[in-house]
């Protein structure tokens, strides 16, 4: 992107500046008739019907800028060595190798290499002209009056056309870094305007979230009331395990608006509050918790949550009957296609014939479907130490 704006920059200036070869070509072909150097005429004709050709071929991308720029130099050169040799070293046509250098590095995106060549050819072909017409009796014999005024008239075309050619490159660099600045100036405005708009989100998605983790809070505060009015054992059971579920799901949304990311949860310091919660049913429960540092999108966190819930759950109700040395570990850990999730005991352990997806425990039925809804696999087994083990592996959609 650079380049090209670089390039068309160095195009807009090369234009005027073919067209200025164009007209002194045309000058010098008139100034030739006019001291009698009528076979030489046809030389700066030529060259100005050649540097018409550049012009037409590069406003119309036949060629590039660099092309024309080396094509439209070497051009020069050979002019002036034809007019030198004609008309002799004091005509000071060697002014327009001067030229040459100047407008070659209006352009900064030659590669270094190219630079070194070119100024260096152009330097090589000097000299060379100099050491061939410089006191060498020219082919035209002219008085020294027509050489002076010859002398002067080069002088006067060469700084005419650097004049023009820096003042229209100063003009179209100026008009591009204005456009530029307008361009930034309107950027920045569109920025800020979107920033502002950012941190409006930001805000609604925050209260969004704060609402929604208060409005659970209320359901399960209700719960609570309903609770303490029935009689029912199993009821209350079932009031309570509800109640568990809200919060654990108002937890992920009081993890999402206290974080900066909106749509992401931090599971390890999720799962760290979730079992200080859960501990409140058997507080003589030694837990731990071993995760890397992940964040997992709300479409997995809240099923996870839950899941979560449910295996710690079913470690604290079920597992430690009669264990002196109650002991629950929680693991996160990141595998080659996703991760994995393990929580073991070393309670009593699972029956010989326990299989997860034939079982009448509501608990275990919604860790089973949540399983599948974010795409895992799980396998329940007891572990080396006797205790139940829940290993799930899942992916972060």
């Amino acid at each position: 992107m650079k380049h090209n704006i670089l390039d068309n920059r160095f195009k807009q200036v090369l234009l005027p500046t073919i067209l200025m070869g164009l007209v002194t070509n045309i000058s010098l072909a008139v100034l030739f008739f006019l001291i009698n150097a009528y076979t030489l005429v046809l030389s700066p004709f030529v060259g100005a019907f050649l540097f018409l050709i550049y012009f037409i071929f590069l406003k119309r991308d036949v060629i590039t800028a660099k092309q024309a720029s080396l094509i439209v130099a070497y051009s020069t050169v050979i002019e002036v060595f034809i007019h030198s040799y004609y008309l002799g070293w004091d005509m000071g046509f060697y002014c327009y190798m001067f030229l040459l250098p100047v407008i070659f590095l209006l352009n900064s995106n030659w590669k270094k290499w190219m630079t070194i060549f070119f100024n260096l050819s152009i330097s090589v072909l000097s000299v060379l002209l100099w050491f061939l017409t410089y006191g060498e009796t020219a082919v035209y014999d002219v008085s020294e009056n027509t050489v002076s005024n010859v002398g002067i008239f080069n002088i006067t075309v060469s700084a005419l056309v650097i004049y023009v050619v820096m003042g229209y490159f100063s003009r179209t660099v100026n008009s591009k870094d204005e456009a530029l600045l307008d361009a930034n100036r309107d950027l920045e405005s569109k920025n800020k305007e979107i920033v502002g708009q950012h941190k409006k989100l930001e805000v609604l998605l925050k209260e969004v979230h704060h609402r929604v983790k208060n409005n659970l809070q209320i359901i399960s505060s209700l719960m609570s009331l309903e609770q303490g009015n029935i009689d029912n054992e199993e009821a209350e059971t079932i009031l309570s395990e509800s109640r568990r579920r809200v919060e654990a799901i108002a937890l992920i949304h009081q993890k999402l608006y206290q974080d900066s990311d909106f749509s992401r949860v931090d599971v390890k310091s999720y799962l760290k509050e979730i079992i200080e919660n859960q501990k409140i049913m058997n507080p003589q429960v030694s837990c731990s918790v071993v995760s890397v540092d992940i964040e997992l999108s709300l479409d997995i966190s809240v099923p996870l949550g839950l899941i979560i819930s449910e295996m710690i759950t079913n470690s604290m109700k079920h597992g430690f009957k009669e264990i002196e040395n109650p002991e629950l570990s929680a693991e996160i850990v990141k595998t080659t296609e996703g991760y994995e999730l393990l929580v073991k005991d070393n309670g009593v352990g699972l029956s010989d014939n326990f299989d997860i997806n034939q079982t009448e425990s509501l608990g275990l039925e919604i860790i089973t479907i949540l399983t599948e809804q974010i795409g895992g696999t799980i396998d329940c087994f007891n572990n080396e130490r006797g205790g139940a083990s829940f290993k799930l592996n899942f992916k972060d959609q």
